[in-house]
């Protein structure tokens, strides 16, 4: 059962805590990359899982692509509806009146669809990385971590006393699991 059919059942506390624990990050960073303030993007931030919290249950997962998408829709129009009000706010204090048209025409946002996917990569590549860890050996996981700087593997093998074929084959399972993993994060978190 994914996260998602989890959260349906609306009032299952341990499903919402999980869903919360699991997007809070992500969505804070995607709010965070569209320039808003810490203080408006914790609001923005409740408002998106207000939101949420109220649509999951009537959800059909079968006719959405993917909640990833549905998310963006989301998002996006959290943020767009902050920066109405904000330029709503911003006119009246001006004695300005505009019509909803001219206040969305003079919100720039970025183009929040490729920052949705940049995060959610960044976002699940962590989290998998998180994930395995733990069952990683420290000389796999700082081999992965410093060939991940760009550095070479053979000088990195070198400086921690490994043969290079070991080196290869740790790398090479590292990013064996962790292929694994983001797939498996991408199907439970959607």
């Amino acid at each position: 059962m994914t996260l998602l059919q989890k959260m349906q059942k609306q009032y299952d506390e341990k499903a919402w805590q999980e869903f919360v624990d699991s997007y809070s990050g992500y969505i804070y960073t995607i709010i965070n990359s569209m320039n808003i303030g810490s203080a408006d993007a914790d609001d923005l931030r409740q408002q998106i899982f207000i939101k949420l919290w109220k649509k999951i249950p009537d959800l059909d997962l079968n006719k959405i692509s993917s909640f990833r998408s549905y998310l963006t829709v989301v998002v996006r129009n959290c943020v767009k509806d902050f920066w109405r009000k904000s330029q709503r706010d911003a006119n009246r204090s001006d004695k300005l009146v505009q019509s909803d048209s001219e206040l969305v025409d003079t919100v720039s946002l970025p183009d929040i669809d490729d920052v949705i996917e940049r995060e959610w990569h960044n976002y699940i590549a962590a989290l998998a990385f998180k994930n395995i860890a733990e069952y990683l050996s420290a000389d796999a996981t700082r081999l992965f971590n410093e060939t991940l700087k760009g550095r070479d593997i053979k000088e990195v093998a070198s400086e921690m006393g490994l043969p290079l074929s070991t080196a290869y084959r740790l790398k090479s399972r590292v990013k064996e699991s962790l292929i694994a993993e983001v797939e498996a994060l991408n199907d439970y978190l959607g």
